[in-house]
């Protein structure tokens, strides 16, 4: 008996398996192709399918194939983020001890042990999606980049870049606000300790070894652009918190002194205009740079290609 159902309904479009030639351009390296994709998948009704199927099979992608499936699922509508704030999950880190530093750089010397309490911290950075939702809200200034109507839909679920310390900062206090939440920045021992586990030394947020598809990263087979968050599963920490490692550096809420850190002695200061602690090294970086320990400061009031944010929030 012939199939009488109608050209949109959604069994046309239900699976990969039915539409391989769709599945392959959104894979594939060419933008046009991708959009065309995303638009006959929304038109099918079946974009939470082919989403979920993409987030399924993230860690078989080759890198490029990776970025394309992050703008695809961009395109349909990132199921992992909803409206109206588009927020990551807070995972809860236990308090514990922190062990920041290391013995071979001067920034990072001496090594040594800080008590941290239990906090929460977003397990992906903010997004521009999420940041889009701020600046619309308040009419805060638009990141570099953007177009007249926001962020390119293809990058909805990156991080936002272009934000100072001070605009990150901004939008935590515009969202505890609209939330009843205390959303803030990290402390650097809360970054550090999120990234390696209590009483941990291990060099990278998986382990001590760097491996290409933990992190994006300049390496020799870099993907060389930035892609949306949460690509390399593998690269978890030990919490289960995305990207601590490559991507963006995250500013945090400490002043770029020297070690050892103490959270009493001032380096907490909101109101300073001291340098700020960054963590974690981008997709520009070197392995050297996404190592738990790399830390480097910049003036809260400057802004940058390669540095987002991710929210913390008391226990």
């Amino acid at each position: 008996m012939p199939d009488t159902r109608p050209p949109h309904a959604p069994a046309m479009g239900a699976s990969r398996e039915r539409n391989p030639r769709l599945w392959a351009a959104l894979l594939g390296p060419d933008n046009h192709r991708r959009r065309e994709a995303a638009r006959t998948i929304l038109a099918l009704e079946a974009e939470h399918e082919y989403a979920r199927n993409l987030l399924a099979v993230l860690p078989t992608l080759a890198l490029r194939q990776r970025a394309a499936a992050g703008e695809a699922l961009s395109l349909l509508g990132d199921i992992r983020f909803s409206p109206p704030y588009y927020l990551s999950e807070m995972i809860y880190v236990p308090g514990g001890t922190a062990l920041l530093g290391s013995e071979e750089y001067p920034d990072e010397y001496p090594p040594h042990a800080v008590e941290v309490a239990g906090f929460a911290l977003a397990q992906h950075p903010v997004t521009q999606a999420a940041y889009q939702v701020f600046v619309e809200a308040t009419g805060h200034r638009r990141p570099r980049g953007w177009g007249r109507r926001g962020p390119d839909d293809a990058q909805r679920n990156m991080p936002v870049v272009h934000v100072s310390a001070r605009d990150a900062e901004a939008y935590c206090r515009w969202l505890s606000a609209e939330t009843g939440h205390s959303y803030r920045l990290p402390t650097e021992a809360e970054w550090v300790l999120a990234a390696r586990g209590a009483g941990g030394a291990r060099i990278y947020p998986w382990g001590d070894t760097f491996e290409v598809g933990c992190a994006n990263a300049w390496t020799r087979q870099p993907l060389e652009r930035l892609c949306a968050v949460g690509l390399f599963p593998a690269g978890r920490g030990p919490y289960g918190h995305d990207d601590l490692a490559g991507n963006v550096w995250e500013w945090c809420s400490s002043l770029f002194w020297a070690y050892p850190y103490r959270a009493d002695d001032g380096r907490e200061d909101p109101g300073s205009d001291e340098p700020r602690v960054m963590h974690g090294g981008s997709w520009r970086s070197r392995p050297l740079s996404v190592r738990c320990s790399a830390r480097q400061g910049e003036p809260p009031t400057d802004s940058f290609d390669v540095v987002g944010f991710r929210l913390a929030r008391d226990s």
